[in-house]
């Protein structure tokens, strides 16, 4: 029987969409959700809607529609934008739903039961910040206001419930102790466990004379506190005090891992495991305070005006592309960063230029030399660089469970789990070139085609069962143009050199292409466009005429060995050979310039870079969204032609 992995997401107020530091919650957590699945886990993965607020309350009024109403169609709103970015979740919480509100009533009547003097009933006064829905001390305020919202909370005297937080300081901090791997990453624990070393606070449970909301169980004057109900509806979600769902309780109960951001960590590694502890229940295994996704530093927030969603970015460039950047770029327990020009680059790089061109070249030199079949040889030949690829592939399955392994490392090292899968990306590309199915070819060697085909697809497979936790809708695109079927029963199992018999492929259109330019209108959210900068570096005619540029036509092309950025280039300029090193190989591949007609600086001394010798220099154009070598447009120019 597999063992159960239970995981959570914070769900989400709905008094707007959902902005891309949201959406980085909700991607990460599905990527670790499949990832469990696809390493066997039996996963149960939860998100939801938090309604109780008091804004969304406002929203609702002001579009003149009934709380319960508006937040019915929210919910509709945000699952059509976790469908698009691929999140696979299980089951979908609205705490306005009935199940819901039965959970609550019976967790407050646990507390009640088990812990007696824990819910009690005062007057309390203090600041209070409607975006938080919690009250703030003098020193959480920044210059009198809300560090999170930059606005001034309101001072509110009211008789609520309240539940006696203060005698469960020594109980925490024991616990932290105890279980070391309870809040990560390290950073968050530090944080949590210094603010329970000061004197913990009794906390209100309840809101007086407020209509939206669960009333408080045996005093209809009153409603459950919106944060109190909203850390229940991880046992609402799987059948806590619902008769017909107690056995479901047993399976899933205690969570293996709440996700949630930095900023409410005190509330699920303070509050909470205090409720459950008063409660007399499990406590969650792991809760993981995630960093923020800023834009262009600054944390996107509505109230600041500054807010990116996914359906700025999902229409036009795709799910994967976005899922990738955020799971990318950073560690998840650290901030990260979005900006147009960040994603572009790392879009070509990676997917277009790396993922997308190994699968694109490998199909079409397989229709080229072999009508598309390819098949396991029959006799097996390793050469040693056919090994060099296979030690590449072998390893990489557990490099990646490390990386991914939270307990083990403090930290969801997406970004690293990414990279070491990209390893295989280089190093299947490099197999390529190094074997030159092109040039076995011309040789007649078809034989020695097929082994090399098959290899590069066969580790394609592989690539493709590895990185659908990641971008699970260019996995299945891949699988597809291979030719295979079943990809929805594929698991880590599955990952192994030479296991498919044959494939059968097809050259379809390429999965990520190449981003040839910025989107201006888009790129207008983070920065506006520059005039192009006044100079006084002048030069005269006579300076000019000492560049002698010319003509030249690519002949050969390949990487530099031990030089990422490198390709040598074998060119001739009016009948005469030439070499050139270019430092382009991160925008292009060697075959795409063999045959490309070019601009170089004929004149310029001759100079070794890494080695080798380079007599002339390539001419291109760049800006912070790539390179792009200045190519003739029409190929009747002869070699040797002066450009002027």
């Amino acid at each position: 029987m597999s063992a159960k992995f239970y995981i959570t997401t914070a769900i989400d107020y709905v008094n707007s969409l959902p902005h891309l530091g949201t959406a980085y919650e909700k991607v990460a957590a599905d990527a670790i959700a499949r990832f469990m699945r696809m390493d066997g886990r039996d996963v149960h993965f939860q998100m939801g809607n938090d309604e109780h607020s008091v804004n969304v309350k406002k929203e609702a009024d002001k579009q003149g529609v009934s709380t319960k109403q508006y937040c019915d169609e929210m919910r509709t709103k945000f699952e059509v934008i976790w469908k698009d970015l691929e999140i696979s979740y299980d089951d979908f919480i609205q705490t306005s739903e009935p199940r819901h509100h039965e959970t609550v009533k019976a967790f407050i009547e646990r507390i009640r039961d088990k812990s007696p003097n824990d819910i009690f009933e005062k007057e309390y006064e203090g600041w209070y910040c409607e975006s938080c829905e919690a009250f703030q001390t003098e020193k959480d305020l920044v210059d009198g206001k809300c560090p999170n919202h930059k606005t001034t909370p309101k001072w509110l005297k009211e008789r609520n419930y309240f539940f006696r937080l203060s005698a469960y300081r020594e109980k925490l901090l024991d616990y932290y102790k105890a279980h070391p791997a309870f809040i990560l990453p390290e950073i968050r624990k530090n944080e949590v466990v210094r603010f329970v070393e000061s004197e913990l606070q009794d906390i209100s449970v309840s809101r007086a004379s407020f209509p939206w909301g669960i009333p408080f169980p045996n005093d209809s004057t009153h409603v459950v506190y919106v944060w109190f109900d909203a850390l229940i509806n991880y046992l609402t979600a799987v059948g806590f005090g619902q008769k017909v769902k107690e056995e479901e309780f047993k399976k899933w109960w205690p969570a293996d891992l709440h996700v949630i951001g930095k900023d409410i960590t005190r509330f699920h590694c303070v509050i909470w495991p205090a409720m459950l502890m008063s409660a007399e229940m499990e406590i969650p295994n792991t809760v993981f305070g995630h960093g923020f996704v800023f834009l262009k530093g600054e944390k996107m927030s509505k109230s600041l005006g500054n807010v990116l969603t996914p359906l700025d970015i999902v229409p036009q460039y795709g799910a994967d592309a976005l899922r990738y950047y955020l799971l990318r770029e950073s560690s998840f327990g650290s901030d990260g960063d979005f900006t147009w020009n960040n994603f572009i680059k790392r879009y070509n790089s990676d997917l277009a230029n790396d993922l997308g061109n190994l699968l694109n070249r490998t199909l079409g030199m397989a229709a080229k030399y072999l009508s598309g079949k390819v098949a396991k040889p029959k006799v097996t030949v390793v050469t040693p660089v056919d090994e060099g690829l296979k030690v590449t592939l072998e390893p990489v399955l557990k490099k990646i469970r490390d990386e991914m392994d939270y307990q083990k490392s403090g930290d969801v090292n997406f970004h690293k789990a990414l990279s070491a899968l990209w390893e295989v990306v280089g190093a299947a590309d490099k197999y390529i070139d190094t074997c030159a199915p092109w040039k076995l070819s011309r040789e007649g060697k078809t034989d020695d085609i097929a082994r090399v085909l098959y290899n590069v697809l066969d580790t394609v497979r592989n690539i493709a069962i590895l990185v659908s936790p990641f971008i699970p809708g260019a996995s299945r695109k891949i699988w597809e143009q291979l030719g295979l079927r079943d990809f929805d029963k594929q698991t880590f199992e599955d990952i192994a050199w030479a296991k498919t018999e044959e494939f059968n492929v097809s050259v379809g259109q390429p999965i990520f292409p190449r981003i040839e330019r910025e989107d201006r209108k888009m790129e207008n959210a983070t920065a506006p466009a520059t005039a192009p900068a006044a100079t006084d570096n002048l030069i005269d005619i006579s300076d000019f005429a000492k560049v002698e540029l010319r003509v030249a036509e690519v002949k050969q092309a390949e990487k530099v060995e031990g030089a990422d950025k490198l390709l040598k280039l074998q060119v001739e300029i009016g009948g005469v050979p030439r070499q050139i090193v270019a430092g382009i190989a991160q925008h292009y591949k060697p075959e795409d310039l063999v045959g490309k007609k070019v601009v170089v600086v004929a004149n310029l001394k001759p100079a070794k870079i890494r080695g080798v010798e380079s007599n002339g220099m390539l001419l291109a154009a760049s800006d912070d969204t790539g390179l792009s070598v200045v190519i003739l447009d029409r190929l009747a120019i002869g070699t040797g032609a002066k450009v002027k």
